[in-house]
């Protein structure tokens, strides 16, 4: 085999893979990139068994063949050098790439990847999607202990998507005007979605999502990316979003809000009670918050316009704190009592809606 290839490009190729490719002990030949040359195009393709990548690139093929080997150390040492294009010479077991040479691993027991034509659900800009993705997977659960909320759960409808996360101490759900070709419920789990979000941000090529059996497909230029789902049913949200009975409703400077929050959490995230905990106490025209660590405490005041009686509840400081991150405008705060369920929207917004639960902190 040998073939040369735009040293650009093939940096940015083999960057894609480090987010994918991973030791397997027990297989370890998925830690391996195969590359297949053949009619002056090149394949790169890498799995973890979860996901499989697929990318095409012209090249100038002088010899067709295939090989598989560990990229990282491939793509460090290409990043050192200055020539326009990288010449590939397999020879006796090595891959010799400029003036160094990089071992192989055995090709034969690599999976079978193939690209699978999906039902297309939707087209979409890369850096759109990815927008889509941060704004709704910061509240999904971090470990897959329950595999149910460790995803983004995306629902395809005709005229709209919406984008539903959760840890069961939160629950973020996000609507956004869309064609769609198909309804279609699917789970995306968060390696896949965190991802995705590396490959395609500020992307403006368009991106294709469909789905094929389990699989979510996404297919852009020259790319090919499939996943595999959670089959497991996501939890019925629907109820909650039902419930509209608030009987107080607080507005706030996002920005005020946002720099009283972060300085809380400086001394919430170590509280004794509760991780990122703080008293919030909504009195007149005036929000309190307070947090105790043991070894320091704080007290912030936040102006805010109140509709209701004053009350108190504990909530998680940093919580809170995500979601003003990703809006621009005032945030709203509907409550109704201390160990009720809190509401939290964009002023004058319901397509971006995040439900918090109070936390039973001492006073």
């Amino acid at each position: 085999m040998k073939f040369s290839i735009k040293r650009e490009e093939l940096i940015s190729i083999l960057s894609e893979y480090t987010n994918i490719l991973k030791d397997n002990p027990i297989k370890p030949i998925v830690s391996g990139l195969q590359i297949k040359a053949e009619n002056n195009l090149i394949t790169f393709v890498g799995t973890n068994l979860e996901v499989d990548h697929i990318r095409k690139v012209e090249a100038d093929v002088k010899e067709e063949g295939s090989l598989v080997l560990k990229p990282f150390l491939l793509l460090e040492y290409i990043k050192l050098l200055d020539e326009e294009y990288i010449e590939f010479i397999l020879n006796n077991g090595f891959i010799t790439v400029h003036q160094a040479e990089f071992s192989i691993l055995e090709e034969g027991t690599f999976p079978v990847i193939t690209e699978t034509t999906p039902i297309k659900l939707l087209a979409i800009t890369g850096g759109e999607l990815v927008k889509l993705l941060e704004k709704s997977k910061f509240a999904a659960s971090l470990t897959n202990d329950n595999i149910q909320i460790n995803c983004v759960r995306v629902i395809f409808k005709l005229n709209e998507i919406n984008l539903v996360s959760t840890d069961s101490y939160r629950l973020l759900y996000m609507k956004a005007d869309k064609n769609c070709h198909v309804e279609k419920e699917i789970s995306i789990p968060m390696d896949t979605i965190n991802v995705i979000c590396k490959l395609l941000k500020d992307s403006e090529k368009e991106v294709t999502i469909g789905f094929s059996g389990e699989n979510v497909i996404l297919t852009w230029e020259n790319a090919y990316f499939s996943s595999k789902t959670i089959a497991l049913p996501f939890p019925d949200f629907k109820g909650i979003l039902a419930n509209n009975s608030f009987s107080k409703v607080m507005e706030f400077n996002r920005d005020e809000l946002k720099s009283a929050l972060k300085r809380v959490i400086t001394v919430a995230k170590t509280s004794v009670d509760a991780k990122f905990g703080a008293i919030f106490d909504f009195k007149g025209k005036t929000l309190l918050i307070n947090a105790f660590s043991g070894k320091a405490k704080i007290n912030q005041k936040v102006n805010m316009i109140k509709e209701g009686e004053d009350f108190k509840s504990s909530l998680n400081c940093k919580f809170l704190a995500e979601y003003i991150d990703n809006i621009s405008d005032n945030p709203v705060i509907k409550g109704s009592g201390s160990s009720s369920m809190f509401e939290i929207t964009e002023t004058g917004k319901e397509d971006y809606r995040y439900i918090l639960m109070p936390l039973a902190l001492r006073d």
